[in-house]
């Protein structure tokens, strides 16, 4: 069915900058009182992915369960008022926007988790909810659409997420490959396709590419490098570091819900340290294959210097030999590390990167700040065979390089990204 068309929304403050209520304050926000939403904790049937014991909506300290009607009250005990939450269910946390407008659910997202093209399909409408779990170095939020829904992430925002959790269906395509809503962790030059099912319901942890460059410098022969770090996206819980990584993430969900890292400063500093730490030293990367060592490591680095080279010439005529010197590797190194540590060739993350060059080009024809065309775009970035072209564009994109630049698409709209991460 053919997607709604929504004016693009207003760049907004980043999050760092956002005002926080006073205490003893109910925060402002951006609610559809006219149609007011669900919690998003309905259970859906068969695709709910399990909750490890303890891991969120753990009860409240002093919390009491109200008990079952029709039973005898126990003589001088006051009966509960409140009920615990349901195990499994999300924690508390301030709401950051709710309500059934795409633009403004777009606007929230963009500009507190990460900028991102939307698009939903059908009808348009939502019945969204976002939160704020926790916010300090990192950040924990609670997302649901309450629709359909198509999310592009900017892959040059200066963002990790961790999709820890998630309840419902729906999936992610990251550089082409099909992998579930979660656990999966993608960041910075990361082709990133979130399409969410109208149960989801899912826990996002944000690391800023700053604290995850803060943590890896002193493993680094080079730190003025400007390629970022790579995760693997997929979180292998059946790896034991992992699993317990996965572990600790959710305690922190459920410590953020029970009140203690507010209170503690401190507590919470040094547990998003645990978090960031943590996730370096069980998840594989491009910095050392795998695992910080607590030494400097060589060639991944000079791995790091090929993929800045590539990005900072792509649309340059070089070769496979241009990127070896460049890195102070041989030909056969350089296609060593790439085939261990990416598991592509030189030259096909060459051409990825050149894409997603035509791609930003093509984005703005379509939104007016350029009247190049197709043609120019496809040659300055290297592809002089225009169907060749085409059929590669596609293939990554899903759509034709003149697809994108009609006003037709105006369905997706663009958030411009943050300055800073």
């Amino acid at each position: 069915m053919p997607a709604t068309a929504y004016p693009r929304p207003m760049l907004v403050a980043a999050t760092s900058g956002a005002p926080q209520p006073a205490p003893g304050r109910r925060a402002d926000v951006a609610t559809d009182r006219s149609a007011p939403l669900a919690d998003n904790t309905t259970r859906p049937v068969g695709r709910t992915a399990p909750v490890p014991p303890g891991a969120l909506g753990a009860r409240r300290p002093g919390a009491t369960v109200p008990a079952p009607r029709g039973a005898a009250q126990v003589p001088g005990r006051r009966a509960p008022q409140n009920p615990a939450p349901a195990a499994g269910l999300p924690p508390r946390g301030r709401v950051l926007y709710q309500g059934t407008e795409p633009r403004l659910m777009h606007h929230a997202v963009g500009s507190h988790v990460i900028p991102h093209r939307l698009r939903v399909p059908g009808t348009g409408a939502v019945r969204a909810k976002l939160r704020v779990l926790h916010r300090g170095e990192i950040a924990l939020y609670q997302i649901g659409y309450g629709a359909h829904a198509e999310l592009r992430f900017d892959a040059q925002a200066p963002v990790y997420l961790v999709h820890l959790l998630h309840c419902g269906g729906g999936q992610l395509i990251v550089d082409g490959r099909e992998m579930p809503l979660s656990p999966v962790v993608t960041g910075p030059g990361q082709e990133v396709i979130a399409r969410w099912a109208p149960d989801t319901t899912a826990l996002v942890l944000r690391i800023p590419r700053r604290v995850v460059d803060a943590a890896i410098r002193p493993y680094a022969d080079d730190p003025a490098e400007n390629a970022p770090l790579r995760f693997d996206p997929l979180l292998d819980s059946a790896n034991d570091e992992v699993r317990q990584w996965l572990s600790l993430a959710h305690s922190f969900g459920s410590m953020v819900d029970s009140g203690l890292l507010t209170r503690s400063p401190d507590a919470a500093a040094h547990f998003e340290q645990m978090l960031v730490h943590g996730l370096l030293a069980c998840q594989p990367h491009t910095l050392s294959g795998g695992t910080l060592r607590g030494g400097p490591v060589g060639a991944p680095v000079a791995l790091r210097r090929a993929l800045a080279f590539c990005e900072e010439h792509a649309s340059e005529p070089i070769s496979v030999a241009d990127i070896a010197a460049a890195s102070h590797m041989s030909v056969r190194t350089l296609q060593e590390k790439f085939r261990t540590h990416l598991g592509v060739t030189p030259l096909a993350h060459l051409r990825h990167v050149r894409l997603a060059g035509a791609h930003a080009d093509l984005l703005a024809v379509a939104e007016g700040r350029s009247d190049d065309t197709v043609t120019g775009i496809a040659l300055r970035w290297g592809f002089s065979h225009l169907g060749r072209f085409g059929s590669l564009y596609r293939a990554a994109y899903g759509r034709l390089p003149s697809q994108t630049t009609r006003s037709g698409d105006a369905d997706v709209y663009a958030f411009q990204p943050r300055a800073a991460g």
